[in-house]
């Protein structure tokens, strides 16, 4: 075979294989309607925008490819990142409860979607808000009830160097930005048309909206696949049923549950014997 031809399917096999590396995520089932605040939350804003995010999409035109619809909101200098596909089985849930007093039960997966919607992810059970200076993470384990943490750190920790080179996101034309943070190599593309220095999830710090964001294997992914004006409610968790935690503490429990979900819920086999499988787990944030 012709050693052009060679060298040409090996670089080809090297980008695809780059573009379709994925998180190798835990097994956890994802949390209870009651446990991640559906009907614990109080309204503290309206958002007159909303940036939607593919998150870990093998296939941006098809939501049931992806592992979740990031939704960014902000309101009088505050941000909020959390998960729409949740927020909307949530509002569902509620109106449904509204709708149905005497009933004992609801559909507790009712509007939920993408391709891990039975399994949770700290990065879908968690709502990011950014006040100032301050990132606070509210945080929901998968099992048993009840176990929510909050924790706060400084923000943003990411130093950016920016680029020359532009590419159209959302028809938003966006710069190019690197950084190197807890572990990881990130690319950003963020646009100066959209005036907020944040992003998707805890990302942020660049002069302008991050409409793009990926680590340099491919193994984290988020990208804008919407921009929608209107009036959207913020929702924040309410405190007392969060327990205060440390960032530390928090991330080491959400690596545990990924990695022993069996073990920590004591589920049992067919024999009613512990189970004790474990899963690879591949964090984010890896210090």
């Amino acid at each position: 075979m012709n050693r052009r031809i060679i060298i040409l399917i090996l670089a080809l096999a090297a980008v695809c294989g780059g573009v379709m590396a994925q998180q190798k995520q835990g097994k956890a089932f994802r949390p209870r309607f009651t446990q991640y605040g559906a009907a614990n939350v109080t309204e503290i804003g309206r958002s007159k925008i909303r940036i939607l995010y593919a998150f870990q999409a093998q296939d941006l035109k098809d939501e049931d490819t992806w592992i979740d619809c990031g939704q960014l909101l902000t309101d009088k200098g505050m941000t909020q990142y959390s998960s729409f596909f949740v927020s909307e089985n949530n509002a569902f849930i509620r109106k449904w409860q509204k709708d149905n007093p005497n009933k004992s039960y609801y559909p507790g997966s009712a509007k939920l979607k993408g391709r891990m919607k039975d399994y949770w992810s700290e990065y879908q059970y968690s709502q990011i808000y950014v006040q100032g200076k301050e990132l606070t993470e509210w945080a929901v384990m998968p099992s048993p009830e009840f176990t929510q943490y909050h924790y706060t750190e400084p923000w943003p920790l990411m130093q950016w160097t920016l680029e020359s080179e532009k590419q159209t996101i959302c028809g938003y034309q966006c710069q190019r930005a690197i950084c190197h943070w807890r572990g990881r190599d990130y690319v950003a593309w963020f646009t100066s048309a959209i005036p907020l220095k944040s992003g998707p999830w805890k990302f942020g710090g660049l002069p302008g909206l991050i409409m793009k964001v990926y680590d340099t294997k491919y193994v984290y992914t988020w990208e804008a696949v919407a921009v929608e004006n209107g009036a959207f409610p913020i929702y924040q968790p309410e405190e007392r049923y969060y327990k205060k935690s440390t960032r530390e503490k928090v991330w080491k429990m959400q690596g545990e549950w990924n990695r022993r979900f069996n073990e920590l819920s004591g589920m049992l086999d067919f024999n009613f014997r512990p189970k004790t499988q474990r899963y690879p787990y591949d964090p984010l944030e890896l210090e």
